[in-house]
């Protein structure tokens, strides 16, 4: 299967009964209409190697890939999960921190990524407790550096005004090295996007495990630890290639919101969102491995803090 992108001019227009999946995720709405609905799944998994192809009968092998750039299916995936929990739960900047946890070595070992993670949260509720700060949830996101290393990015997201703490009352409670806790930007009308903008891409110095003639090079401009904007450059989608296959790369805690969803009419999805500023448009085709059109896909994104 493949998914080709149409130019703007030769744009599908959803018809006003296109069927159209509608996902609210804060201030942020994304319209997902399709020429037609799918008649379901074609397949069934029968163990973690073989799958049956409920059309011919025929049990077939998964094939397994390596990597997340394996998949761009899978990457993609992956970024939207992250980016729509972020808006779903990040609606007032200022309720926000977002913390970076890091190693003093060179850690590697993702098991241990994960149980350092979790006795630190054990240790940030009890520090809540005594201070009497109010418990809250976190979406955290592991990350990988071109040597390997881990680190951790986070959101503590509180019902209220987030309490200060401290980039040293932070690092006694990790324990494992440097720290850097930030408030969210009040202006930032989509978090996850903003999040996410750079979470796939890394910076081409420190690339040391990637093959570059398979990448791409962009120059891109970020904000350094002072908050000055300079510019880089990034290799595309370098970072994914760096997980562990099956890694999950995205927990939170058990409060976090999920986005909601469901399914109207093009002209009632266009209705729902009619006070909302459009942000973003784009047509697909889906075809087939003979070269069939399956689908033709329009998706669109919403915010109803963005004016014209």
């Amino acid at each position: 299967m493949k998914i080709h992108c149409l130019k703007p001019g030769s744009l599908w227009v959803p018809k006003p009964y296109s069927p159209t999946k509608v996902k609210v995720m804060g201030n942020v709405i994304e319209h997902t209409a399709m020429f037609s609905m799918s008649n379901g799944c074609p397949c069934r998994k029968i163990n973690a190697d073989d799958y049956v192809n409920l059309q011919t009968g025929e049990i077939l092998p998964y094939r397994h890939i390596e990597d997340r750039s394996g998949s761009e299916r899978s990457i993609r995936k992956t970024l939207s999960r992250i980016r729509d929990l972020i808006n779903t739960n990040i609606t007032v900047p200022e309720n926000c921190r977002w913390i970076t946890l890091t190693y003093r070595e060179n850690m590697t070992d993702s098991r241990r990524l994960y149980k350092d993670y979790e006795k630190f949260w054990k240790r940030f509720i009890y520090y809540c407790s005594r201070k009497v700060i109010p418990k809250p949830e976190y979406i955290s996101v592991v990350e990988p550096q071109g040597r390997g290393a881990w680190h951790v990015h986070a959101f503590f997201i509180w019902r209220e005004k987030a309490p200060f703490i401290s980039n040293d009352a932070l690092a006694a409670l990790w324990r494992f090295g440097f720290v850097k806790i930030k408030a969210v930007k009040g202006d930032v009308d989509n978090v996850g996007a903003y999040f996410t903008a750079y979470l796939g891409d890394i910076p081409l110095e420190e690339v040391d495990q990637i093959a570059l003639d398979t990448c791409s090079v962009e120059e891109k401009e970020f904000e350094d630890e002072l908050g000055v904007r300079k510019k880089k450059k990034f290799v595309k989608g370098g970072r994914l290639r760096l997980y562990p296959p099956g890694m999950n790369i995205l927990r939170c805690s058990c409060g976090v919101a999920r986005p909601i969803s469901e399914w109207l009419t093009y002209k009632e999805a266009s209705e729902k969102a009619s006070a909302a500023t459009e942000t973003f448009s784009r047509t697909y085709e889906i075809m087939d491995d003979d070269g069939e059109k399956i689908n033709t896909i329009t998706k669109k994104y919403f915010n109803t803090k963005r004016r014209e």
